[in-house]
C-alpha cells in the first residue's frame, strides 16, 4: 500500500475483512517529482499523506488487528537486495497490493505461492498506469470503474479477478471518486484472497487487447478537471471513513497473507 489516506482506507478494510490471516502491511515511500513540481499533486500529497497520515494518524490510537502507519513496513524499492528482500523475508502466501508504487519484478511474483492481487482504480486495459481515477473523470466517463487482477510481468496487464463501477457524480471531487473506487475494488480483493487462503482459485478472465498507459497529469491537464481535487465535506468523509473503527474480523483458521 502507499502511506496515504487511501492506503489507510484499504488496510482497515482488510484486517476487518481477512482477520483470520496472519496479516503483514507494507508500504512503498516513494515522492516522485511531478508531486513536488505540479502545484495541484503537491497539493494532494499535503491532503492524502502530510495531513491524513504524519499528522492526524499519528494523534489516533491503534485499531485492533491494525498497526498504525508508522508501523508499516516501509519499502523503497524491489530490488533483490532491497525491498523484494523484506518482503520475501516474511514468506507471504498471498499479496495484496493496493496503492502500491513500485512495480513487483518477475522473481518476486514466481516467489509468492499463491499469487499478487492488485487493486487498480481503472477500467483495464483502457485505464493502464497511473492515475487511473483523474484520467476517468477528465475524459469524461459516466461510469469510473476499478480492476482487480493478478499481477504478471506486464503492467497492469494480468488476469481480472472482478471490476467495480461508480457512477460519475459532477457534485463531488476526484478525492470522493478516489475513495469510492478504491471502496470497491479491496472487497474484490479479499473475497478473492479468502478464497486463494482456504485453497480455491477465484475465477479469472485475460485481459483484451489494446488499451492505453497513463502517467502523471500535468498542470494543464488538472486544469481541465471539471470537477475539484478535494473538498472541505469529501475530506471530511474521506477523513472519517479512514479512521473509522475496525470491525467485522472473524475467527478462522489462521493462513498468512501481506
Amino acid at each position: 500500500m502507499k502511506r496515504d489516506i487511501y492506503g489507510l482506507l484499504a488496510a482497515r478494510y482488510f484486517a476487518a475483512q481477512l482477520g483470520f490471516a496472519d496479516l503483514r502491511f507494507f508500504c512503498s515511500v516513494k515522492t516522485r517529482q511531478a508531486e513536488v513540481d505540479v502545484p495541484a499533486l503537491r497539493l494532494m500529497k499535503l491532503l492524502e499523506r502530510d495531513v491524513a497520515i504524519d499528522a492526524l494518524a499519528a494523534l489516533e490510537p491503534p485499531a485492533p488487528g491494525l498497526p498504525p502507519p508508522d508501523a508499516w513496513v516501509a519499502l523503497h524499492d524491489m530490488r533483490a537486495d532491497g525491498g523484494a528482500a523484506v518482503l520475501l523475508g516474511f514468506r507471504p502466501e498471498i499479496v495484496i497490493s493496493a496503492r502500491f508504487s513500485l512495480i513487483f519484478p518477475q522473481r518476486v511474483i514466481d516467489a509468492v505461492p499463491r499469487g499478487i492481487i492488485n487493486v487498480h482504480p481503472g477500467v483495464l486495459p483502457g485505464y493502464r498506469g497511473l492515475f487511473a481515477p483523474f484520467w476517468q473523470v477528465l475524459r469524461g466517463e459516466r461510469d469510473l470503474g476499478c480492476t482487480v487482477h493478478l499481477v504478471d510481468k506486464g503492467i497492469d496487464t494480468g488476469e481480472i479477478l472482478g471490476e467495480t463501477r461508480l457512477p460519475f457524480d459532477p457534485s463531488r471531487s476526484l478525492m470522493w471518486h478516489t475513495a469510492g473506487l478504491y471502496r470497491g475494488g479491496v472487497a474484490i480483493a479479499a473475497d478473492a484472497a479468502t478464497t486463494l487462503a482456504r485453497g480455491g482459485q477465484p475465477a479469472s478472465v485475460p485481459q483484451q487487447g489494446g488499451g492505453a498507459y497513463f502517467r502523471f497529469p500535468t498542470a494543464a491537464d488538472f486544469a481541465a478537471l471539471p470537477v475539484p481535487i478535494a473538498s472541505a465535506r469529501d475530506y471530511a468523509q474521506v477523513l472519517g471513513d479512514a479512521f473509522a473503527p475496525v470491525i467485522g474480523r472473524s475467527p478462522a483458521p489462521q493462513e498468512r497473507a501481506a
